[in-house]
Parts: C-alpha cells; structure tokens; sequence
C-alpha cells in the first residue's frame, strides 16, 4: 500500500516537471515567434522609410532643376544633371574664364548672378567644384592645374559671397584639376568638356 502511494507520488510529480518543461518549450517558440515578427516589421518599416526618403530626394532635386531652368536655360555651356549627391549646374570653363586665367568673365556675371539669385530662395548647402583638361600649366601664378582648377572654384565663391545673398557657411570649393574629366583628353571636343566649374547644389 505504501509502495503504491509513493509510486503514485512519483507519477504525479513526473506529471508535472513535464508539463511545466512543455510550458516553457511552448513559452520559447512564442518568443522567439514575436522576436522574428518584429525583426521583419522592423525591416518592413526601415524600407519604407528608405523607399519614402529616396522618392522624397528625387522629388527635390527635380524641383530645383525645374527652378533653376526656368531662370537659366540649358545650352552647350550650361547644364543640368543629377548625381548621388545633388543637382549639378555644369558651367563650361569657356562661358567663365579665359585659357589660363581664374578671373571671372564680365560677360559670365550675368549668368552667375542669376544662379546666385537662385541659390538664395533655397536652404540646401553648395559645394564648387574646379575642373581642367590634362593641358599642363606653367606660370608664376598657376604651377600646376590643381592651383587653376582650385582658383577658379574659390573665385566663384568670393563672388556669391560678395552678393551678400548666401551665407558662407553654405559654401565650400574643391579644386580637383585634370583627375576628374567627363570626356577624352585626347581630343578637342573631350578637352573642352573636361574643363568646367560644377555648382552642387547638396541634398538635403
């Protein structure tokens, strides 16, 4: 009789520990259910937020291309193109600068003062980039391309903050000489495209 009770005691506590160990086996493959749930809504919802910014990014830059284009048209020296970073006006170094010089065309004044007056009704940050082709110079002045491609930025800078209309914090000027050309230096038509100022108009 005693040995019964204990047998059956045994049984029922056998019972139990089983029960509680499906329990927790049940409780585990709940959590780690929720765990994988909220791992893809929280995917879901980082690729909304990634497919939003970049529909939101693509619909700037083609409104400020439709603001700069309605102020400036595109032509052989002037246009307008978009990249990874921003909206580019593309200026050809023929428009601005005489060969060999970083001073601004009187002629060019016009066409930069209307991008400047452009630039001041939005907030977005501009970075000028200074280009030539692989023509080497010389000069006192410019030893090599890299001192001309950078003068030529800076000096496209000093006179938009000499407009007194864009603050210089928004500015900054790159001069990268012949090491970024669009075209082949072993021609005339790719020469002159190499040689350009580029005015990135930096998403937001």
């Amino acid at each position: 009789m005693r040995n019964d009770y204990y047998s059956n005691s045994k049984d029922y506590i056998n019972r139990w520990v089983v029960s509680y160990a499906d329990l927790v086996t049940m409780l585990l493959a709940l959590f780690m259910v929720l765990f994988a749930v909220s791992q893809n809504v929280t995917k879901t919802q980082a690729k909304i937020i990634s497919e939003t910014s970049a529909m939101q990014e693509i619909e700037q830059l083609d409104e400020l291309k439709q603001l700069f284009s309605e102020k400036i048209e595109q032509s052989d020296g002037i246009k307008y193109l978009k990249d990874g970073r921003g909206l580019v006006i593309r200026l050809n170094n023929s428009i601005l600068f005489d060969a060999g010089s970083a001073i601004i065309r009187k002629d060019s004044l016009k066409t930069i003062d209307e991008i400047i007056e452009t630039i001041s009704q939005i907030d977005n940050n501009i970075i000028v980039e200074g280009h030539t082709d692989s023509t080497p110079i010389k000069t006192d002045k410019f030893p090599s391309n890299w001192e001309l491609s950078t003068a030529r930025a800076t000096n496209i800078i000093a006179y938009m903050i000499k407009s007194g209309k864009i603050k210089p914090k928004r500015l900054s000027a790159v001069g990268y000489g012949e090491y970024m050309p669009i075209a082949d230096n072993t021609s005339n038509d790719g020469r002159l495209l190499n040689r350009r100022v580029d005015i990135i108009i930096l998403k937001k």
